[in-house]
């Protein structure tokens, strides 16, 4: 018992002593790859620093150069005399169509303004006359109205007689009343009724129809 007790105290140092001598070499290994990574991490870092400003100016200088490629180059400036070629349009051959000939412009004729027709001076009045033979008194005795004769009227009227260029009163108007309407239409009335027995007024050789004046009387016979 007491010699295996002893055979246990001697190995435990021995044990611990492997022991302690594992952990230093562990630890200078662990310290030496630190270092080492130390030194890599630098190296890296100071590489870095070194080149980033080439980078920076390579990465700027191709971004300038691909915009001056994107600018389109301005033509230069033509010299103070040039001329630009005249532009030559090709000729082109093209079909000859054969039609009928166009149309004949229609031209209407200018419409003049018409002329207004010259109004002739009226012709003078003048007495009406009677042809030769011809009695208006005989004529226009049954016209005398039979009131007027009951009351015993008198009177004379001035007519106006259209006489036409066949010698007849087409139309007649009271210029000068008798005062008697009676009278007045009788006498219209009797002109009126009386055939182609008036002496229409001439221009030259040619008769034309006219106003003529006459001035008629109904009077009573004793």
């Amino acid at each position: 018992m007491t010699g295996l007790g002893e055979i246990r105290e001697i190995g435990a140092p021995c044990y611990m002593g492997k022991t302690q001598k594992f952990s230093r070499h562990a630890m200078v290994g662990i310290f030496v790859i630190g270092v080492h990574v130390l030194m890599i991490i630098g190296l890296i870092i100071g590489t870095a620093i070194k080149y980033v400003p080439q980078l920076t100016e390579m990465i700027e200088s191709k971004l300038i150069q691909h915009e001056q490629e994107e600018k389109p180059k301005e033509p230069p400036p033509p010299p103070p005399d040039f001329k630009p070629p005249p532009v030559q349009t090709p000729l082109v051959d093209l079909p000859i169509v054969i039609g009928p000939p166009p149309p004949a412009a229609i031209v209407r004729p200018v419409e003049q303004p018409k002329a207004e027709p010259v109004k002739a001076a009226p012709l003078p009045i003048t007495p009406v006359r009677v042809a030769k033979g011809v009695s208006l008194g005989d004529r226009c005795e049954p016209y005398y109205p039979s009131a007027s004769r009951r009351l015993s009227e008198e009177g004379s009227v001035v007519l106006l007689v259209y006489v036409s260029a066949e010698g007849k009163a087409a139309e007649t108007k009271v210029e000068t009343s008798s005062g008697i309407q009676r009278l007045d239409e009788a006498a219209e009335k009797c002109i009126k009724a009386q055939g182609k027995i008036f002496e229409p007024q001439k221009v030259g050789n040619e008769a034309v129809g006219s106003w003529q004046r006459m001035k008629w009387t109904w009077r009573l016979s004793s």
